[in-house]
């Protein structure tokens, strides 16, 4: 029974977006007080909290992928992420991966480019939400490939560190997509609960879980934490 199940399990990536008060906008948002209490529960239970680059380095050497593991990303860079986000999980130790468009850091409600540098330094992962927070599957083939360079070329250069992670906006991408991520210089991406296969491990269509104030429920989170949650929802089409 252990054999059959263990090809559906994945250490859950999970994605959050604001952390802090809610403002009454579309932005999917989870209190500063439930965020503590879900890394508090990880913490508790002696989850193993990776790197997002840990995680892809070990499903391409073929590791076995161990139990209690997570991986803990942000997408599109808001300001919380620095002032709320960062000091609770460097309280807890826990590494994190936070993917933003270059073109909307310093806007309002989003990161500064001091806030992205500092929590860089600080252990923070960064990665390419794309140049203009684009849904991929809708441009052409010239501005995908210039929305996943010049994203990656800005942040290294302002960031002066390697960015080889991408998150697709809303998740959507197709095969045409994900070669372009590869020959721009990209070694993972991740999606939302979009594929075709519940045992896909392809590194550039990472399936993540997205985190709500609901989370809050014990019940709720370990279901999240599980590992087996791609069986218990519906998969969207990549595109």
């Amino acid at each position: 029974m252990m054999m059959v199940l263990s090809r559906w399990w994945m250490p859950p990536i999970l994605t959050y977006h604001r952390i802090g008060e809610p403002k009454g906008d579309h932005v999917p948002t989870v209190s500063l007080e439930s965020f503590e209490q879900q890394l508090t529960w990880m913490a508790r239970h002696r989850y193993r909290v990776l790197s997002l680059e840990e995680h892809v380095e070990q499903m391409g050497r073929g590791e076995p992928l161990g139990r209690r593991r997570a991986v803990i990303t942000f997408d599109d860079g808001y300001e919380e992420t620095a002032t709320c986000a960062a000091p609770l999980l460097r309280r807890f130790g826990f590494p994190a991966t936070v993917f933003v468009a270059p073109t909307e850091i310093g806007q309002p409600h989003f990161m500064t480019w001091d806030q992205l540098q500092a929590i860089a330094q600080d252990g923070f992962l960064v990665g390419s939400h794309t140049l203009r927070h684009l849904y991929l599957p809708l441009a052409s083939r010239e501005q995908i490939t210039d929305e996943l360079i010049e994203s990656k070329q800005i942040l290294e250069r302002r960031l002066g560190k390697s960015v080889d992670l991408l998150s697709y906006p809303i998740g959507g991408f197709t095969p045409e997509i994900q070669t372009i991520a590869r020959t721009s210089g990209y070694r993972a991406a991740c999606t939302t609960n979009r594929g075709i296969s519940r045992t896909a491990r392809d590194v550039f269509a990472l399936r993540r879980i997205k985190m709500t104030e609901r989370d809050r429920s014990p019940i709720r989170l370990r279901a999240k934490l599980s590992g087996y949650y791609d069986l218990f929802r519906r998969l969207e089409p990549p595109d």
